[in-house]
């Protein structure tokens, strides 16, 4: 039988933790690639129906219902950036910049050439008074806007370059 040194003790606890980690490093993975969505039966097609759902929800004015449906799609599957740029549209409606720009920044990761996400970080920004970062995500959106023929977010972009200009 062996003898338990301290050592012996240090090196068990040690690969324990490790492994723990491992363990809770792996579900972490399983949950940013909607392993929730998976284990709850859902497909991205089920999250598309909350989608308009939730874009319902904004059309009527129903923010706070809107913004707990977009936050339990993204708990489903936090990779779907189109979840990503809804969340963050209805989070700066409510005034909720903090989580419009982390959601808007999330959308910028997994979707660098959409101009969307780039907008709405720059409405995010300027909401708390980040000029130059507003500036960067404006400029940013209308490049990428330009060349996807977006006129929505080139108009939108360019009136909010504008006022940033003018009170600079």
């Amino acid at each position: 039988m062996p003898i338990t040194t301290i050592e012996n003790m240090t090196d068990q606890q040690d690969q324990s933790l490790t492994d723990e980690a491992q363990g809770k490093e792996e579900k972490i993975q399983q949950l940013l690639e909607g392993g929730l969505r998976k284990s709850l039966g859902l497909s991205r097609e089920d999250l598309r129906l909350g989608l308009d759902v939730a874009k319902g929800l904004l059309q009527r004015e129903r923010y706070a219902e809107a913004l707990r449906m977009y936050a339990t799609m993204i708990l489903c599957d936090p990779s779907d950036p189109e979840i990503q740029i809804g969340f963050a549209n209805c989070a700066l409606v409510l005034g909720e910049n903090d989580l419009g720009l982390q959601a808007a920044s999330a959308a910028i990761v997994q979707m660098p050439d959409d101009c969307r996400g780039y907008f709405l970080s720059g409405k995010a920004c300027l909401a708390m008074g980040l000029k130059a970062e507003s500036k960067a995500d404006f400029t940013r959106a209308l490049e990428l806007a330009e060349s996807a023929g977006n006129q929505m977010i080139i108009g939108a972009a360019q009136k909010y370059l504008a006022v940033i200009d003018s009170t600079a």
